[in-house]
């Protein structure tokens, strides 16, 4: 895992260097953003980019246990509620505020964007239009039915 941290650590100095992915919101508080990545990269990237936006004002242990935190309830909510696969393009973005008092980084407005290439594109759309024909056949049946019904009634008069 130390390994992993300080090749984090090289990343996020390069990253500063290169491209801004956080924006500042307030004092202690900015906004953190991944840019595209496929989902089984975002603990990585978040990471990173944490590193970035907070090193000269947060203690880098912190940054590292409040965003493996975040991480997790990422995982769930990547995973388990929007059923994503590991080569799913997303990006993510969220707020994030120093407190100082607790000395601890809190999240909030966590927003997860889906991006969907041609392919996938076609297939919904394909399966939307057979949904559009099934519910045009269904108004059909039901006029036929509507117009059995007024002569029923035509006819008991």
């Amino acid at each position: 895992m130390t390994e992993e941290y300080s090749r984090d650590l090289e990343r996020a100095e390069e990253y500063e260097q290169i491209t801004a992915r956080a924006t500042a919101l307030g004092k202690n508080k900015m906004e953190l953003s991944t840019g595209l990545i496929i989902a089984a990269r975002y603990a990585d990237k978040l990471r990173r980019v944490a590193l970035v936006a907070f090193s000269k004002m947060v203690p880098k242990e912190v940054i590292i246990r409040d965003i493996a935190e975040l991480n997790k309830q990422l995982y769930d909510k990547i995973v388990n509620e929007m059923k994503l696969d590991k080569i799913s393009v997303i990006k993510i973005i969220v707020d994030a505020e120093y407190d100082e008092q607790n000395k601890k980084l809190v999240f909030s407005n966590l927003r997860i964007l889906r991006y969907y290439n041609e392919e996938e594109i076609k297939k919904m759309c394909k399966s939307y239009e057979d949904k559009i024909k099934a519910l045009e056949e269904d108004i059909q049946n039901y006029k036929k039915k509507v117009v059995q019904i007024e002569q029923l009634l035509k006819s008991m008069e």
